[in-house]
């Protein structure tokens, strides 16, 4: 297939992508010529050492961040600002706190006017594949900070965006809380059929859930290599436990840890 055929299949393209942070009296290039596709019902990392753009890429990509060279397009449509069709989970917790569960689940459709997508059931469709049933009338402050974010996801979910965005989203969560988190995306997205780009600096996490990874340079950041690791498109993977049991994985996580040391001498 020629690259001209794979970028009108894309789902998401980031064509020569850089961004330029300017101050008064001096600028900083962040991101520098980042091109990369994804298809639909993917998942894209974005992986790579402190510093080196993953977050800006990811802000550039929801419409938070304009770029000053390249283009951003989903679906051949030009990505200018903020919109509906993409969903965003931050690493915070950002429940509204004067709403249950339910309520904060309900109340991006409700902003959009979508009472369609509320009467036919939607929030409870989605609190049941995050595991939130028996929370529906809870409190935010009443859940530990992994329920808060499945009730994020949940609300992102909702509001069925055709590509959902997700910067570090469990990197506050302890280690076990993280795993079964991590655990629980990757059910939700094979059931959902989701599109998806995720900022994360975790190797083991970026293994488990990508369908590619984008690897960038240490600043500023460019595309160093895309890896398309076997594991998420193996059905029995689905823990963690199984992957680490995967006689590709160690390879493959001491090739990207050995990237990662040589991108920190920079």
């Amino acid at each position: 297939m020629s690259v001209a055929e794979q970028l009108d299949m894309s789902s998401l393209l980031v064509d020569r992508v850089g961004k330029t942070f300017s101050a008064r009296r001096s600028s900083v290039v962040a991101v520098e010529s980042v091109s990369f596709t994804v298809p639909p019902r993917e998942v894209c990392i974005l992986l790579g050492p402190s510093g080196c753009g993953k977050s800006t890429v990811l802000r550039m990509i929801a419409g938070l961040e304009i770029p000053t060279s390249g283009r951003i397009t989903l679906s051949g449509r030009p990505v200018l600002g903020p919109a509906r069709e993409r969903g965003m989970v931050f690493q915070g917790y950002t429940s509204f706190p004067w709403l249950t569960v339910r309520q904060n689940v309900a109340y991006g459709l409700k902003l959009n006017g979508d009472f369609g997508a509320l009467r036919e059931g939607t929030v409870d469709h989605f609190l049941e594949s995050v595991g939130l049933t028996r929370f529906a009338n809870a409190w935010p402050h009443e859940l530990s900070g992994g329920m808060r974010q499945r009730v994020a996801l949940a609300r992102a979910l909702a509001a069925t965006p055709e590509l959902l965005l997700m910067d570090e989203p469990f990197g506050a969560l302890d280690a076990e809380t993280r795993w079964q988190m991590q655990e629980l995306l990757l059910k939700v997205i094979r059931k959902e059929r989701m599109t998806v780009v995720m900022v994360t600096h975790d190797v083991e996490e970026a293994l488990l859930l990508g369908d590619q990874i984008v690897f960038l340079s240490s600043h500023p950041g460019r595309v160093r290599t895309i890896i398309n690791p076997p594991f998420k498109t193996d059905s029995a993977i689905r823990t963690r436990e199984d992957l680490r049991a995967h006689p590709r994985y160690a390879e493959m996580e001491r090739d990207i840890l050995q990237m990662m040391r040589e991108e920190g001498k920079h």
